[in-house]
């Protein structure tokens, strides 16, 4: 079956955008109900979850171009509300590392959201779907963050100059996807979250064992794991909530 020229092999209720397919492991040994399907014109792969008769369905991509295609498929799927879920770079070392931000705003410094939304024009979340999942972490006991958070589109290009001047209006973080997906989403009509989980500081320049800011390279993918396993069903309640509202 195809919709609006993209094949729909399983509708869904709701989408989740993880930062890697990586993740999907993680999902699965969190949720017994799930089905992978895979789309051979595509090459990738889409996790259903079935949570009280309601579908999830969680896709993978990084970069912003390849998220919003990811964000339309959702929308073509029947997603009613999408959440990303990634990690990110913090821009102030009062960050505190491992504790979700929930994205309030977008600054841009990407592609992919003007093909969306006219320059200039304030890229945000859904404030109705932020309130739910910050009533899931205070229920929950998770501690949590907000803020304003930079998209860019290169990894490898960041202007110091730039981001310190950000930091002191009061972004707070750094990555490559949330910009896009809230821009398609906005566009779309669809609400839409970013949980972003802060995993490196500003890096020590002057300090040769400061590893792009990572504290600790033998502990980060155990950190990340152990971050996303409690983060994850907290997005999952949410959209939860939201079905039945």
């Amino acid at each position: 079956m195809y919709k609006q020229g993209i094949e729909v092999k399983r509708e869904t209720n709701f989408g989740i955008i993880l930062e890697k397919s990586s993740w999907f492991s993680i999902v699965e040994s969190l949720f017994p109900k799930r089905e992978r399907i895979y789309y051979p014109n595509d090459q990738d792969e889409v996790l259903h979850i079935i949570v009280d008769d309601i579908d999830i369905a969680f896709i993978s991509g990084q970069g912003s171009s390849m998220v919003a295609c990811m964000t339309e498929r959702l929308r073509v799927y029947g997603s009613k509300a999408i959440i990303r879920i990634g990690t990110c770079g913090a821009l102030s070392k009062e960050i505190k590392l491992w504790c979700p931000i929930i994205t309030t705003a977008c600054f841009s410094s990407e592609g992919t959201s003007g093909h969306y939304l006219p320059g200039g024009y304030p890229i945000v979340s859904d404030f109705n779907l932020n309130t739910l999942l910050i009533k899931k972490l205070i229920e929950g006991g998770v501690d949590y963050q907000q803020g304003i958070t930079l998209t860019t589109d290169g990894r490898w290009r960041e202007d110091p100059v730039l981001l310190k001047q950000l930091c002191q209006l009061g972004v707070i973080s750094i990555e490559m996807e949330t910009a896009a997906i809230l821009s398609v989403c906005q566009f779309r009509k669809l609400p839409a979250a970013a949980i972003n989980i802060p995993t490196d500081l500003p890096a020590d320049e002057e300090s040769e064992e400061d590893f792009k800011g990572i504290p600790n390279r033998e502990t980060y993918e155990s950190d990340l794991r152990k971050c996303l396993t409690r983060i994850i069903p907290f997005a999952v309640e949410t959209l939860k909530d939201l079905y039945h509202k």
